[in-house]
């Protein structure tokens, strides 16, 4: 075991059955809350990433657009991450990573389990208590929990 918050397996293609973490701040707490013996990253092929551009159609129903972020983009998503960790007192992730987290023997799909997680970090915060500094504890005893299950 390491002191080091980020150090994990890195491996080459995605892992079968591991969740992907998407590139929120929250997501970032949350694969620091799990410990790295709980999530691994992968450098991707490409550094190519998309988007999706989300309109709401007359009537109901939705209409997708996608569209490339660019270099420029990636980086403020990367430096919007490293905000809210250090806003928790949690070193930034190492860049250029796609990451994943294993999957608890009780999550049925993806959603559920980032729902999941919300709830069980948050159930016990005050509304204005949902900040990152506030949150890293909560966060880390729900992961706990989740993998201790």
């Amino acid at each position: 075991m390491t002191d080091e918050p980020w150090a994990c397996t890195e491996l080459s293609e995605a892992p079968e059955g591991w969740i992907p973490v998407v590139e929120t701040g929250w997501a970032a707490l949350v694969l620091w809350a799990a410990g790295p013996d709980n999530f691994v990253r992968v450098r991707p092929v490409s550094r190519e990433r998309f988007g999706s551009l989300v309109r709401g159609l007359p009537g109901g129903g939705e209409y997708r657009e996608p569209f490339r972020l660019t270099e420029a983009e990636l980086a403020s998503v990367d430096d919007d991450i490293d905000v809210y960790l250090a806003e928790a007192d949690i070193p930034p992730r190492p860049r250029g990573f796609d990451w994943f987290i294993r999957r608890p023997s009780k999550a049925l799909d993806d959603e559920m389990f980032w729902a999941d997680v919300w709830a069980a970090a948050t159930e016990q915060l005050p509304v204005d208590g949902l900040r990152p500094s506030r949150m890293a504890g909560p966060a880390k005893d729900a992961m706990a929990r989740f993998y201790r299950n």
